[in-house]
């Protein structure tokens, strides 16, 4: 690809692919990042980071300072006039240069008319910005920077975390390692950190986490491409040590992408292998691994051979299990199934312009057909971890509710069943609680400073 475009109008290209809700971040930026030379990929991703997570404060104030809404052929307009006032109020960008550059953009859009329109606007906030922004501080779209939807859920659901869900999902995610305990040990990793001026802190929960003191390049980080350690969120850690898998068993990873507990499962696999016979090879081939889209799949193949891993990779629906399954049972099942991702928006903060309340209802009828599906591969004593990066009940606890009400041989167990290590973690008398056992599981809450927002529920298929 060619890679002579500048920062500015590929993000302009992605957001107003987002504004059309035309794919998700994670998917535009995978398709549009190699225009940009990797020297000013950093850059691309602050600008379109940056206007997604603060699209509710950034949109009202646009819409107030606009005399009519852009018409929908102009939504690229729109997406121009929205990072210029990102970079007004968020970023170190002189205010002539983010006013003259936006304006340019116009003009590099064949859409020269429009500049004397954003110029003025932005120029407007210039003057006015401070009182501009009082203005609209009742809205909780702006006192909250979050979608009034979502406001109303978080405060309906957990009162008590409200503020800090909130402040979490505003805030740039933690950089987490998880340290290959087959390979290094965690305080060996940390040393070794150490030695190279990264600075860094043990996680709170999970056995293999580390939090960095400030996000490097994977290239800085000591054995990664050898697969010493991997990005992954702390709450995401606990998949594996939940399911605890030994040498013996038969795993399914259900909805895999993008491959970040396949290969904590492969590693755990090893793990047991080595304690068992020293032998690391029997642990392959032990994991089956099913994702609906093959570029998410090849990115799931390049994870695990980084890692020095393998397993069956699967392109397959889940819940269509006649095209995949041989009939084979297994002894235990991830199903991380899709959701509406709302413990995680800090690192998916488009979430906060395309997702939409109707969505959630979808997504429940999705996350019901998979877990019917999916359970009938699970071999009878078996377990099934059921999780979601949602905080929403609907998909979560009440989604269990409903299963366990129509599934007959299906039987909640504790989190800790499987592996007794996590009797005080998922405990309620802990003074600094990881989140809140609910009706049927245990929902974690998003931590500015630590873990993503996380539901988990185990459950037993009667013998």
């Amino acid at each position: 690809m060619e890679t002579n475009h500048t920062p500015r109008a590929i993000a302009v290209q992605i957001l107003t692919q987002i504004l059309l809700q035309q794919g998700s971040l994670s998917t535009q930026l995978n398709r549009y990042q190699d225009q940009v030379a990797s020297e000013h990929q950093a850059l691309l991703k602050e600008y379109c980071f940056g206007v997604c997570r603060q699209f509710p404060k950034l949109n009202s104030l646009a819409l107030s300072l606009l005399s009519h809404p852009f018409e929908e052929k102009d939504t690229d307009l729109y997406a121009v006039l929205l990072l210029g006032l990102y970079q007004l109020i968020f970023m170190k960008t002189p205010d002539h240069a983010a006013i003259n550059e936006s304006v340019e953009a116009c003009r590099a859009l064949n859409k020269a008319w429009a500049t004397k329109l954003v110029n003025a606007i932005l120029r407007r906030y210039q003057r006015e910005g401070n009182q501009l922004l009082d203005n609209l501080t009742s809205m909780p779209s702006v006192e909250f920077n979050h979608p009034k939807w979502l406001v109303k859920r978080y405060k309906k659901h957990w009162p008590d975390q409200f503020q800090q869900i909130v402040a979490a999902n505003n805030q740039h995610p933690p950089m987490c390692l998880r340290v290959n305990l087959n390979r290094v040990s965690r305080e060996t990793y940390l040393s070794e950190l150490g030695k190279l001026g990264i600075k860094a802190v043990i996680g709170i929960h999970s056995r293999s986490a580390l939090y960095l003191e400030s996000a490097v390049s994977v290239n800085q980080l000591p054995g990664f491409d050898d697969g010493l350690c991997s990005i992954q969120d702390e709450s995401a850690q606990l998949a594996a040590e939940i399911l605890n898998p030994n040498v013996t068993e038969n795993l399914l990873d259900a909805c895999a992408a993008p491959g970040g507990k396949t290969g904590h499962l492969l590693e755990t696999l090893a793990q047991s292998s080595a304690k068992n016979s020293k032998d690391e090879s029997i642990a392959e081939g032990k994991l089956t691994a099913i994702e609906l889209e093959r570029w998410r799949l090849d990115k799931i193949e390049s994870n695990l051979a980084r890692l020095g891993y393998s397993a069956e990779l699967i392109c397959a629906d889940a819940s269509d299990i006649n095209t995949w399954w041989n009939g084979e049972y297994f002894n235990k099942v991830l199903l991380d199934a899709p959701c509406s991702a709302t413990g995680v928006i800090r690192r998916n903060p488009d979430i906060k312009i395309n997702r939409k309340p109707a969505d959630l209802e979808a997504l429940v009828g999705i996350q019901q057909t998979i877990l019917h599906k999916v359970w009938q591969t699970l071999k009878p004593g078996g377990y099934l971890l059921y999780a979601t990066c949602s905080l929403m009940p609907e998909e979560n606890e009440q989604q269990i509710a409903a299963f366990l009400a129509s599934q007959s041989d299906a039987l909640e167990v504790d989190l800790a069943t499987l592996n007794p290590h996590l009797l005080k973690l998922f405990s309620d008398d802990q003074v600094d609680p990881l989140g809140k056992k609910v009706s049927h599981g245990y929902q974690i809450f998003p931590r500015t400073e630590y873990q993503d927002g996380f539901y988990y529920c185990l459950l037993m298929k009667d013998a």
